[in-house]
């Protein structure tokens, strides 16, 4: 057991038990994401974008798995990541998201038989290093990479000081985001078919969907496949 384990014992969001972020109790208690469409969200196998968003829509990304919906506590948990520098919740949620690609046939299949590389969000430097000190997306994809035993890569960067998507709508989230990418490691996309692109939670997808347009207007042909611990509904 770690020192500061002893200092500061984990508790259980849900109960208070001390040990884990969530006792094995409350862990049943986690409730799964319906497979739907990231574009128009209805039902989709598989979570695959459907013909009809890919024909005529605004969407792009191939995919999006998301393993959990978002319930109180799990909120609590991505909090204590996202805004309280406790960077070993990562490992517990990174095991869920594990189970959830474990069981996902299409993209294990893929894993096995494709270049398959894992990147993230990039943060603009200034969040990174005078607001937050690290990126969450960074830190959850190089774990999510190091237990798939895939390589991990830093594409992007961002290069525009935007306001947090948490406050705005998503007419105002989509002119927040533009022009707010650049890539760091063009090279580096050459020769890679498909890409997970990692992130900790979604409402609309606009970030993650802006992100992978970028991308796909250099490298179209890049399958890009995204995954979020959960999804935010209401807004």
């Amino acid at each position: 057991m770690k020192i500061l384990d002893l200092i500061f014992p984990k508790k259980c969001v849900g109960c208070g038990k001390i040990g884990e972020y969530l006792c094995p109790n409350c862990k049943r208690t986690l409730q799964p994401h319906m497979e739907i469409c990231p574009g128009c969200h209805r039902y989709s196998s598989d979570y695959a974008t459907c013909v009809d968003c890919k024909s005529y829509g605004d969407f792009v990304l191939d995919w999006i798995l998301i393993p959990f919906s978002y319930s109180w506590f799990l909120k609590k948990i991505v909090l204590k990541l996202k805004y309280y520098h406790k960077r070993d919740v990562v490992d517990f949620l990174i095991d869920r998201v594990c189970l959830a690609i474990y069981a996902n046939h299409t993209l294990n299949s893929k894993i096995e038989k494709w270049n398959v590389v894992v990147s993230w969000i990039p943060s603009h430097w200034h969040r990174r290093y005078f607001v937050k000190w690290y990126n969450q997306s960074f830190l959850l994809a190089k774990n999510l990479a190091k237990k798939l035993n895939l390589q991990y890569w830093e594409f992007l960067k961002k290069i525009k000081k935007t306001k947090s998507q948490a406050t705005l709508d998503r007419e105002w989230r989509l002119k927040n985001l533009k022009n707010a990418f650049d890539f760091k490691n063009e090279s580096a996309l050459e020769n890679v078919q498909t890409i997970i692109l990692v992130d900790d939670v979604t409402t609309t997808w606009s970030t993650m969907n802006e992100v992978a347009k970028f991308i796909k207007s250099k490298y179209p042909k890049v399958c890009i496949r995204g995954v979020v611990l959960c999804r935010k509904v209401g807004q």
